[in-house]
């Protein structure tokens, strides 16, 4: 637990840094409409940082932020632009041509450079984990001094009311986009960039009224969406930022579902109408698992498998008792193997961190150990599987009967509710 916390400490505060200044530009996206605007400005930031890098400039240095920020305020100076051309053209169509023109201009650089392919990878996802204490305190005050600096003259009304003040509002809008934007792209990527931009502001959208209650209800989102994140990024190994963008989609789905039960009048009938959705779905669920089974038991059967890794009691349903001792015969040996590879990759890792290589006979005798324990442990796997396949291949029609019928168990009846709703209407009138 001190370890994770170490590791991910200093992401989640940058995290919360770039969800408090970047919901404040969301919530001005989302009042023009320009929902793209940030993905265009990431990519014409991520070209330049591609450029700089083919001149020999190295990420995060300054030669690479002055040729994505010169990019950005290029784009932004085309956004501005686009208020002349809008008339018969959307003005987000506009803002999708840049964007395409920027990432395939990233392409073409980047197919000239031998790591062209994990340079794209660092441009979308980013890697948030190897943010420094020295970033934060930069772009802290940035973000503060930008943001601060936009709400100010946007209430003093120095951002519109001619045509002229208009003309610059929106570039000065988006210039302050820009140099957010390209500092954050040097951060987080574009992809995790445009989540802390429109998901937050779009559950405070969602949830409020008045512009800082919006915002509130964003970085409460959005700091719980990161540290969902990272968390799953560190228990499951995955990719950091690739998993924080999937967190803020499902806190974005979350949220959405809960909103009607939020502000619905009549709490109870919507809560009703969940559980009998969520009732109906399962039902469905089960009954597809069902016929798929029957229809090809040796097939993956991902239902099946998610409920014997909770319960796995429920083999007995279509296992014989050797059957099941055999599989978990071969799932303890599997277990075994991966240990002992795990075990020879930390006794490398360790002699690496440490200073002391190992020699290269004994890296020569952990790749071919390594090797041999993974091929034993996928032939242990393969017995799980073939096990499994037969016992599902011979009571194919009894895991239809018993899906159905649960299938039918758990579906809502009408009748039931109709009465049930009838009931409750009577006491309402009664007690009135």
């Amino acid at each position: 637990m001190n370890e994770a916390l170490q590791l991910l400490w200093l992401p989640f505060a940058a995290s919360l840094v770039l969800v408090m200044a970047h919901a404040y530009f969301g919530l001005q996206v989302l009042a023009r409409k320009v929902i793209f605007v940030d993905l265009a400005l990431a990519q014409a930031a991520a070209l330049g940082a591609t450029l700089a890098f083919l001149l020999g400039h190295a990420p995060q240095t300054a030669g690479s932020y002055a040729w994505s920020l010169l990019f950005a305020l290029g784009a932004s100076a085309l956004l501005t632009a686009t208020r002349f051309w809008a008339g018969r053209i959307p003005q987000e169509a506009l803002i999708g041509v840049i964007y395409v023109v920027a990432a395939a201009a990233a392409f073409l650089l980047v197919d000239k450079s031998p790591q062209g392919t994990e340079h794209i990878k660092q441009m979308l996802t980013g890697n948030i984990l190897t943010v420094a204490e020295r970033d934060l305190f930069i772009v802290t005050p940035l973000y503060a001094a930008i943001a601060g600096l936009h709400a100010w003259a946007s209430h003093r009304g120095w951002l519109g009311g001619t045509p002229a003040r208009e003309l610059l509002g929106d570039f000065t809008f988006y210039a302050c986009f820009a140099v957010v934007v390209t500092s954050s792209v040097a951060l987080a990527g574009v992809l995790l960039v445009f989540s802390f931009l429109i998901i937050p502001a779009a559950i405070g959208v969602l949830y409020a009224a008045h512009t800082m209650h919006r915002l509130a209800i964003g970085w409460v989102a959005g700091a719980v969406a990161s540290a969902g994140g990272l968390a799953a990024s560190y228990m499951w190994d995955l990719s950091t930022g690739a998993a924080m963008v999937c967190a803020f989609g499902v806190v974005l789905a979350f949220a959405g579902l809960l909103r009607p039960l939020a502000f619905a009048r009549r709490r109870w009938h919507v809560v009703s109408r969940g559980v009998a959705v969520l009732r109906w779905g399962l039902a469905g669920l089960l009954a597809g698992s069902a016929l798929w089974w029957t229809a090809a038991p040796r097939a993956d059967q991902p239902f099946p498998d998610t409920l014997e890794d909770l319960a796995p009691s429920v083999r007995i349903v279509y296992m014989s008792v050797r059957e099941i001792a055999a599989i978990d015969e071969a799932a303890a040996y599997a277990e075994r193997y991966r240990q002992d590879g795990e075990r020879l990759n930390a006794r490398e890792a360790e002699s690496r961190w440490s200073g002391r290589p190992l020699s290269d006979e004994t890296v020569r005798k952990i790749s071919s150990f390594l090797q041999s324990y993974n091929e034993m442990r996928r032939g242990e796997e393969f017995v799980q599987r073939e096990i499994r396949a037969q016992a599902r291949e011979r009571n194919r029609w009894g895991g239809l009967l018993v899906g159905a019928g649960l299938a039918i168990l758990v579906a809502p009846r009408y009748r039931h509710g109709w009465r049930l709703r009838q009931t409750m209407a009577a006491r309402l009138l009664k007690a009135r």
